[in-house]
């Protein structure tokens, strides 16, 4: 597995993942067509804040999009067919290794008790994250919480 910053080409994969996570995402319709998405993938390709992890035949991985302005994970997505297999946890290693430590890092995710978000949460906290912020309202009016990397 290599990553890499992800570049214009790789928009296509990144948006297939977009469009199978949409249910995850809890997203009202299909992520990877939403015009909003798309200019946001865009512009962290344009801005080299955004990785992506291939296999050795060149097929993506995964997906995660940060802020070096914000300093937080922005959009962080595995498919399927790659999930549990440490692909994720590559992903957020390296972009963690982008941001800045001297300050918190924040990722806004799911609510406690939203199932498909677990494995998502579990491995925040593994990388060493906190919810510190809980009921907070997200895209599309959905509920979610924000989870801290304090600075060292």
């Amino acid at each position: 597995m290599t990553i890499r910053f992800a570049v214009p080409s790789d928009l296509p994969a990144w948006f297939a993942l977009a469009t199978e996570a949409s249910p995850i995402f809890r997203h009202p319709a299909d992520m990877g067509d939403d015009p909003d998405f798309i200019a946001y993938a865009r512009s962290k390709t344009g801005k080299n804040e955004a990785l992506t992890a291939v296999d050795e035949t060149g097929s993506h991985m995964g997906f995660i999009g940060f802020s070096h302005n914000n300093n937080r994970i922005t959009w962080f997505g595995v498919f399927a067919d790659h999930r549990r297999k440490g692909v994720g946890e590559a992903l957020l290693t390296k972009a963690l290794a982008e941001l800045d430590h001297s300050k918190p890092i924040t990722v806004e995710t799911y609510p406690e008790g939203y199932v498909p978000g677990v494995p998502a949460k579990r491995l925040y906290r593994k990388a060493g994250f906190t919810e510190t912020e809980s009921g907070l309202v997200g895209p599309h009016g959905l509920t979610v919480c924000r989870m801290t990397l304090q600075s060292k």
